[in-house]
Order: structure tokens, then C-alpha cells, then sequence
């Protein structure tokens, strides 16, 4: 064998090596835990409907909430384990809205750029209900150039997309054009504008407000915020894309109050059975949130952030939500009385799973 021949043969076993090497290092992409906790019918309908919707799967719990108390099940995980409950934060957002009107800080039609720095731009004239029923015409996430690039490299890195703060939510909103001012169009940019307002109107900042308004009157001792990656306890528990890659935590800087809410079974069981009951220390009549606020077009009727499936489609009243490594459904059937929470430790959404054990236990 000539020399040249040989050599390329040792480098092409070489390159084979190192791509088995790579192969094999790589992590897994995770299967959904068989380890059930809780009831365990729920947990057997649990693992039953984890394929509804396809996506890698890890550990899931839910709860269902009725006139007889709170029933848990899980797989992998408990109604102790914490998860990033993504985009339910924003109703955590609009409770604290309807708390500010009651207490005569603010008024619905308060345009938000009485509480923020967004100069004569078309932003500052949207009204606080406007961002809440996403009925501003923002887009969904910021367009400037920088905060684009910032959300293609997340994506691709599975990290945090929202690495903003305050001054840089204000020159997002100032940088923003309206479309279709009046029509629902679902803005992170909004609610998050919307979160920062309240905490202004109170003097305070937004964690503060969630924590003495919203998670201490009910008891929700093991729900928090984190609004920087330095803030998070150690050892927080991070999730998986669709995919099955790891992901990083979301703790969204400015933009927290449109999603960054970490929470447990047990502590959404807390909020569900409050908005459900008209408990007192919500600090408002829950209709004040959940009854829809107009016609929403051809999607969903809407509320102060809280979705009404249309009369034909059902009775819930629901909010979803998903990060880069996790996914989340409250769903409320006020007739009935009962509520149901699903929890997911990656990105794949839980909606239909929590929408078909609602079904169930009617």
C-alpha cells in the first residue's frame, strides 16, 4: 500500500473516531419518567395522554381541583417539584392590574406611557387594559436589530431570549410600530410593559409587588421570580427543548412579568381554587379577569389576559404557557367548579393533555 493511500485512510478512521466520540458524549434526549406519584388513576391518564401532542417528553404532574379539594398525580415529578410556568406569569400581570385599579393607583384607561419612559412614540399612548387583552397592536417580541439577533442566538443556543432591562424594554416599546390597534395580537413586549407600569405606579419593582400582592395573600410559599440568572437558587431546576436539548432558565430581566414566574402543583392549586372561590385575597373579583373583555376576531374571547374558548368549543377559561425548557396549562371550567393544571419539564406543549383531562373529570 502506498504511503499517501495510508495516510488518508488514518485520517479518515480519525475523523470517524472523533464524530462516534461526539456521538456517543452527547446527552440523551429525555423519555418521559415512568416513576408515578399521587392517585394513581390520574398518573395512568397522565402517562395515557402524554403523546397527544409530539415532543420529547421528561417528567409531567398534574392537579385537578374540585368541590372534593385537589387531587395530584405525577410522573418523575410531584406537586412539590418547581417548574417554569412561562406565559401563566401574565396572569399573575393582570391580577395585579385589576388589584391597582381597586386600589385607585392606576386606571384601566391610563395610557402606559404615563408610568415609563417612552417619550411621544405610538406606545405611549396604549392603555394599561389595552396590554393586558393584548389588544395594543405591539408585536409579539421587540424588532429592533439587537434584540432580534439576541432572539436568533437564543434559539439556537437554547438560552434565556429576554436578556433585557428596563431602559432596554423602553427603547424596544419606543422602537415599535402599532398594527391593527384594537385587534388581539398576543405581545410578550406588552404585558411585560404593562408589568413594569404597575411596579412604577406602586414604587416598587415588579417581584415585589408579585410577592406582597399576589403570592403571600395566598399562601404560595414556594413560588418566586428571579429576574436575573445570578438570582436563581442554586441547583434550579433547568428543562429540555422539544428536541430534547437541555435548556437554560428564563428569568427575562424586564420582560418577567410576561413570563418568568417559577411554581409548583401544589402552589397553581392554590391560585386555581382562589380564582374559582372569589377568595378575598386575590383582592378583586376574579370575573374582574377572567369575564371576557370583547370579541377577540376570529380567535378567542379574552378577558385581562385569561382566554374563553368560544361557547361551541367548551366552557374553559385557560392561560398556557412555554419557555425555552418547559410548558405549562391552567385551565378553569367555572361552571363546573373545577380547574386542572399540567406541568412539563420541556418545551412541548401540555395544552391538549390538560384540556383532555378536564374533559375527563367532568
Amino acid at each position: 500500500m502506498k504511503r499517501p493511500t495510508r495516510i488518508r485512510l488514518i485520517a479518515v478512521g480519525a475523523a470517524l473516531a472523533v464524530i462516534v466520540a461526539g456521538v456517543l458524549a452527547a446527552p440523551r434526549p429525555p423519555t418521559l419518567s415512568t416513576s408515578a406519584t399521587g392517585d394513581p388513576g390520574l398518573a395512568q391518564s397522565l402517562a395515557d395522554k402524554a403523546g397527544i401532542e409530539p415532543g420529547a417528553r421528561d417528567t409531567l404532574v398534574t392537579a385537578v381541583i374540585d368541590a372534593e379539594g385537589v387531587a395530584y398525580a405525577g410522573l418523575g415529578a410531584d406537586e412539590t417539584t418547581e417548574f417554569e410556568i412561562g406565559s401563566i406569569t401574565k396572569t399573575f400581570t393582570a391580577l395585579l392590574l385589576a388589584q391597582a385599579v381597586e386600589r385607585g393607583e392606576v386606571a384601566l384607561t391610563d395610557p402606559v406611557g404615563d408610568y415609563l419612559d417612552l417619550g411621544d412614540s405610538a406606545a405611549a399612548d396604549v392603555t394599561l387594559a389595552d396590554l393586558s387583552s393584548h389588544r395594543s397592536g405591539l408585536p409579539r417580541i421587540a424588532i429592533t436589530v439587537s434584540a432580534l439577533a439576541t432572539s436568533l442566538w437564543s434559539s439556537y443556543r437554547g438560552s434565556d431570549p429576554y436578556p433585557f432591562d428596563l431602559a432596554a424594554l423602553e427603547e424596544h416599546a419606543r422602537a415599535a410600530a402599532l398594527t391593527d390597534p384594537g385587534t388581539v395580537a398576543y405581545s410578550n413586549l406588552g404585558v411585560a410593559l404593562l408589568g413594569q407600569a404597575l411596579a412604577a405606579a406602586a414604587g416598587t419593582d415588579y417581584p415585589e409587588l408579585l410577592q406582597t400582592r399576589v403570592l403571600e395573600p395566598l399562601g404560595m410559599a414556594h413560588t418566586s421570580i428571579a429576574v436575573t440568572a445570578d438570582a436563581l437558587p442554586a441547583g434550579a431546576r433547568t428543562g429540555y427543548t422539544t428536541a430534547g436539548r437541555p435548556a437554560d432558565a428564563w428569568t427575562m430581566g424586564a420582560y418577567a412579568p410576561a413570563g418568568a414566574i417559577r411554581s409548583t402543583a401544589a402552589d397553581m392549586a392554590l391560585y386555581a381554587q382562589a380564582l374559582l372561590s372569589a377568595d378575598p385575597a386575590l383582592g378583586v373579583d376574579p370575573a374582574t379577569v377572567l369575564d371576557p373583555q370583547g370579541p377577540a376576531g376570529a380567535g378567542p374571547l379574552i378577558g385581562l389576559a385569561w382566554f374563553t374558548q368560544a361557547p361551541e368549543d367548551g366552557t374553559a377559561t385557560w392561560h398556557n404557557g412555554g419557555t425555552g425548557g418547559f410548558a405549562s396549562m391552567l385551565a378553569l371550567d367555572r361552571t363546573a367548579n373545577r380547574a386542572v393544571i399540567v406541568l412539563g419539564n420541556t418545551a412541548t406543549s401540555v395544552d391538549a393533555l390538560a384540556m383532555s383531562i378536564l374533559e375527563e373529570n367532568k
